[in-house]
């Protein structure tokens, strides 16, 4: 099996419920990455949470895609996302959203089939890097030197509803 859609992981939404008893809320602070995947991965998110981050269990960066022209403008363990926030929507929403996720310079990727959203500011604990969401992109998406855009839904990466 390979990619098939988009989903938050199951640990990553109880850890925002558990963390010190009043919720995650270093999305808007921390690091955020997204790496690009190829299709040889199938994406679980229901895994546990050792196998969520970056760089382990289904999202080995052996999987993860780069800029192959040299430049690496877009490296193996991803673009920082930029204007983050979390914002309440109303009755109940929280919504996490980010700018576009893009580079500066041209580069060239190859079959990117999705990417793996992740706190690059978790060193420690369970799982480093753990993994927040991973986004399908429909099928396989390149670009040869040119500008690759991960272009993030308008309702944001997720919404909760609490």
């Amino acid at each position: 099996m390979a990619w098939s859609g988009s989903a938050m992981f199951v640990e990553w939404a109880k850890m925002t419920q558990e963390a010190s008893g009043t919720g995650y809320t270093g999305l808007d602070s921390d690091t955020v990455k997204a790496a690009l995947y190829n299709n040889s991965i199938t994406p679980d998110k229901d895994a546990a949470v050792g196998s969520t981050g970056y760089n382990t269990g289904t999202w080995a960066n052996t999987n993860a895609l780069n800029d192959t022209d040299g430049s690496d403008d877009w490296p193996v363990a991803g673009i920082a996302l930029s204007s983050k926030a979390v914002t309440d929507q109303g009755s109940g929403v929280v919504m996490f959203d980010a700018a576009d996720t893009t580079h500066s310079n041209t580069v060239t990727i190859t079959n990117a089939y999705g990417c793996l959203v992740y706190d690059d500011s978790i060193t420690a604990g369970t799982v480093a890097d753990q993994g927040i969401s991973y986004h399908y992109f429909g099928g396989a998406q390149s670009v040869t030197t040119g500008t690759f855009t991960v272009v993030w839904h308008a309702n944001g990466l997720f919404r909760i509803t609490v």
